[in-house]
């Protein structure tokens, strides 16, 4: 039993340690995002948050609704219907 706890206890150290830097690199984005559409805020143009959402896509990121900001490992099929549909809208 009391391995069992002890075992439990290191779960949940590392279940805390993971949450911690989770949280840590959504702050970072967080900033990056606000950094980043804060220097197109004065010319309140729609191209300059699509660029700068090209950078971060560029960069690796997702773009999409469904998985924004994490990591890319692999092309992503929503973060490409984002991008066909801003072209579409674009035109």
């Amino acid at each position: 039993m009391e391995a069992r706890l002890q075992a439990l206890q290191a779960d949940l150290g590392k279940l805390k340690r993971q949450a911690r830097l989770l949280a840590e690199e959504n702050e970072r984005l967080r900033h990056e995002l606000a950094r980043a559409y804060g220097q197109d805020a004065g010319e309140g143009s729609l191209k300059g948050g699509l660029r700068n959402l090209w950078d971060l896509y560029q960069q690796g990121f997702h773009v999409c609704n469904v998985h924004f900001g994490r990591l890319r490992v692999q092309e992503c099929l929503f973060c490409e219907a984002f991008w066909r549909r801003e072209r579409g809208a674009a035109k």
